[in-house]
Parts: C-alpha cells; structure tokens; sequence
C-alpha cells in the first residue's frame, strides 16, 4: 500500500516538472516573439501593449509587402522610361546641382555617351566628362538664373557636327536636363544656299550694272514714247530692287566676320538720324495710307556705325510697313520712338499689323526665314532683313526684342548702350 502511495507522489511530481518545464518554455516562445514585435513596432514608432494582439504585426507585414511592390513598381517603370530614351535620338543628360557648385551627371542616354565617347558616364561632374566650354556655361547659368536656355554648339562626333543644346528645368530642385538635338544637316544645307548666293551676287552684280547703264541711258532720249518709257523705268526699278538685294547678301558675308565695321565706329547724334528715317518713311505712309506718328528725343548720341544703325531703323521700319498694309480690316498705323531709359538708348518700333506666330518668335532672326509664307508671299524678299538687323546689333553690343501677337500687332525694341566722348577715346 505504501508503494503505491509513493507511486503515486512520484506521478504527480513528475507531472508537475513537466508542466512546469513546458510552461516555462512557451513563456520563453511568447517572450521571443513579443520582443520580435516590439523591436519592428518600435522601428516604425508604434506601441504594441498588448502581447496577445497580432493584428498591429499583421498590419505592418502588409504594409511592407505593399511597399515592396510598389518599389518594384516604380523600378520598372524607370528602367522602361530610362530604356525608352535610350532609343531616342536626341542626347538627353539629366544633371544635379550641389552646394559645391559641382554639376554631377545622374544620366545619360545612349547617344549623349556616343558624342563624348566617356567611360563611366553617371556619377561624375559634368566638366569631367564633357569637353564643351559652351555647353557647361549654359547649363550652370540656367541653374544660377532659374530658366530655360537655349544655344547652339558644335562637337567632334567623331568629325564636326552641329546641335541646339536645350537646358530645360523639371519638378524637381536643383535638377535640370540637357537636350542636345542634331542640327548639321540644317547647317549644311544653309551653309551651302549662303555660299551660292555669295557666289550669285558676286557674278550679278557686273551684268546688272552693265544693264542699268544702258536703262538709264535709252531713259534720258528726249525723243522716247512714253509707251516704251514706261515700261523701261519699271525694269529699272525691279533691276535696282535685284542690285540692293545682292547687295545684302554681300553683306551679310562682311557684318558676320565683322570686317573693317569697328574702324567706321564714330560718336555721333543717332536723334538725328532716326528722325532722317522718318522724314523717308512719313512718304512711304502716306502712299501706303497708314498713319505714322513720332515721339523722338533730342541729341541721343551713340557710339557705332551710323550708317548701320541707319540700316538697322530702314530695315525694322520697312518691315513693319510691309505687314501692317496686309491687314485687311481695322487701324492701320505705325508708331516710332526714341527715348534715353536708365544709361541706355531705347529704340522701338511698334505697328499694327498681321502680328506673328508665336511659334515663329524663336526664328524671325534666322537668315533666309520668312514668316507664314502662304502671306509673306505678298511680300517680296528673301528673308535677311531682320537677320542683318540682329547682326549688326550684336556687333554693336546691343540687344533686340520682340513682342508680337498674330492678328495684334508687333513690338520691336533695340537697346543701345550709351558712351560718352571720354569713354570712346580711351
């Protein structure tokens, strides 16, 4: 009886080390798993209070999941758009902007790393891998003055090409991407059409002469018909058009390398010789009828070429002129100011004509365009008056713009800088 007893209590303490042997371990298991919540709760700033709870772990393992694919997601997407401009055949850089003032590449497509033919593209400053003094001047001024710019530039790839390099910003700071859009064929071919033309004016210009000679002799016969007259002094007018014309595309050669320009620069009275431009064109208004009014401030002297600026006001006057007599309906009239504005001299010539296209703006100073040619068609010429203009100014250190609505009139503004009798001697 006593064995069994002892049995018994020996069970029962077997049973109880057991127990608490097996408590004691899924304590630990909760303990551990407790702690494992805790640490990933506590990483993401939530409290876990109660240990029984799994909803909060549940909560954050789809959240995670759910951030996982969304970086996937968004990986894909970027490697397709990144794939997508690699196909593009226009360079594309994008670049990033630092503290340090240090341009880094962040990418590059496949064609902008074919032009400067660079190892290890990405990650590097932009004067490491481009060698373009142009190109980088640009980018660090559009990061500097907050705006889009645009310029054009050449590279050896691998011979001389020509591109429109483009710095445009984007949404996000400090970060700008650079277009380079291949322009050589378009510089070819124009180089080609000025070098025939050059060519053309040269070989025109002797029999023209030889022409106008015999016009203007056959014109003085006392004794002429006045059928025959007529006739004859029209050809020699269209004879005179063709001669200014070759003339202008000489010109164009010389005012671009700036030939002997700087060597005829003089101090003089520029009022003057704008109001020598209107007293021209108040005749040509008055054939045209189209109301002409001048607002012309007295002794404004400049530094330059008088008879170039002369050209400059002729050929912005005879523009203007042009365009306003193709308006069909409303005011038609032209305006002509001269003005002295904060140490500079302001030239505008403002009309009410057709207007311009704003996706023309960018090119009215291209050599050879011409605006709307289904309506410039009216207008006789081969599109390098307002060229002229801008190169003439350039060489003069003065600036041009222009402010023009389609069917709304156009602005134009020429600002001279002022120099005075000391400054030019020095």
């Amino acid at each position: 009886m006593v064995n069994i007893y002892i049995i018994v209590i020996l069970l029962l303490i077997i049973t109880n080390i057991l127990f608490i042997y097996a408590y004691s371990r899924k304590r630990k298991e909760e303990k551990a798993h407790q702690r494992f919540k805790n640490e990933i709760a506590k990483s993401i700033n939530i409290n876990i209070k109660n240990p029984v709870d799994d909803f909060l772990l549940h909560q954050l393992t789809l959240y995670i999941k759910n951030l996982e694919e969304k970086y996937k997601s968004e990986k894909y997407k970027r490697r397709n758009i990144f794939s997508i401009l690699d196909t593009l055949s226009e360079g594309i850089i994008l670049v990033s902007y630092n503290q340090n003032e240090i341009i880094r590449v962040d990418f590059a497509n496949s064609f902008a790393k074919n032009i400067f033919t660079t190892e290890n593209f990405v990650g590097r400053s932009l004067t490491e891998v481009v060698d373009n003094h142009n190109l980088i001047e640009l980018t660090l001024k559009s990061f500097k003055t907050n705006k889009d710019l645009e310029e054009e530039t050449s590279f050896y790839y691998p011979e001389k090409k020509y591109f429109r390099c483009q710095v445009k910003s984007i949404n996000v700071e400090n970060y700008r991407v650079i277009i380079l859009l291949d322009i050589t064929k378009e510089k070819n071919l124009e180089d080609l059409r000025r070098e025939f033309l050059t060519i053309m004016s040269h070989e025109m210009r002797t029999p023209l002469s030889v022409i106008s000679g015999y016009l203007e002799t056959i014109l003085h016969e006392p004794n002429l018909d006045e059928e025959i007259y007529q006739p004859l002094k029209k050809i020699e007018e269209e004879i005179s058009r063709l001669t200014r014309m070759f003339n202008d595309l000489l010109d164009i050669e010389r005012l671009e390398k700036n030939i002997g320009e700087e060597k005829r620069f003089v101090y003089f009275n520029f009022s003057n010789t704008v109001k020598r431009a209107f007293d021209f064109f108040k005749i040509v208004a008055d054939k045209m009828s189209i109301e002409f009014e001048e607002q012309i401030e007295d002794d404004l002297y400049v530094f330059g070429n008088e008879d170039r600026l002369l050209q400059v006001v002729y050929n912005i006057l005879d523009n203007s002129f042009k365009f306003t007599a193709l308006k069909e309906k409303g005011e038609k009239k032209v305006w002509l100011r001269l003005y002295e504005n904060d140490n500079t001299i302001i030239l505008e010539i403002e009309d009410t004509g057709i207007g311009i296209p704003s996706k023309e703006l960018k090119r009215i100073f291209d050599l050879f365009y011409r605006v709307d040619k289904s309506r410039s068609r009216q207008v006789p010429g081969l599109g390098i008056g307002l060229y002229i203009v801008k190169t003439v100014l350039d060489n003069h250190n003065a600036r041009i713009y222009l402010d023009s609505e389609e069917n709304n009139g156009t602005l134009f503004q020429v600002i001279l800088p002022i120099k005075t009798n000391n400054e030019t001697e020095v």
